[in-house]
């Protein structure tokens, strides 16, 4: 029987001790009912977690939305030729921007109006073009892609 032994070591097969029994008293927990009532609660605490989570997402999606300006279509001619730009009007009016223009521009919606200027400083590097139609964000996003 040592022949067998030492073959089974050799082979990496020795015999496994047992484990003594813990000495720790080992108490019983009916788990049947505290279980499915912490379930269930757990599931209605995240389930409206979740949903005022979204709800706070989506109300500070739509607040930002309404509070920052939108591009808009502007169609403006000047000596009978008519150009269309995508304007936008920049936070509190810093950046404005025509996207296919270098120029700054300045729009004037009361006198129907847009100056295009090469230099801010200098009044003189100003054009006046007649607005034509300011259209709204959808067609600005339709035309610029």
């Amino acid at each position: 029987m040592s022949n067998n032994t030492k073959k089974q070591s050799l082979l990496g097969k020795t015999p496994q001790k047992r484990k003594a029994p813990s000495k720790k008293p080992q108490t019983r927990v009916n788990t049947a009912q505290p279980a499915t009532a912490k379930t269930a609660s757990t599931k209605n605490e995240v389930s409206t977690k979740s949903k005022k989570g979204l709800f706070l997402t989506l109300g500070i999606i739509f607040i930002v939305a309404l509070a920052f300006p939108k591009p808009t279509l502007l169609t403006y001619k000047k000596l009978g030729m008519v150009s269309e730009s995508v304007y936008w009007s920049g936070i509190f009016g810093y950046g404005t921007t025509l996207f296919d223009s270098h120029l700054h521009p300045q729009l004037d919606e009361k006198r129907n109006a847009l100056y295009l200027c090469a230099d801010l400083a200098n009044p003189q590097s100003c054009q006046k073009y007649q607005l034509m139609k300011n259209n709204g964000f959808i067609s600005a996003i339709a035309s610029y892609f």
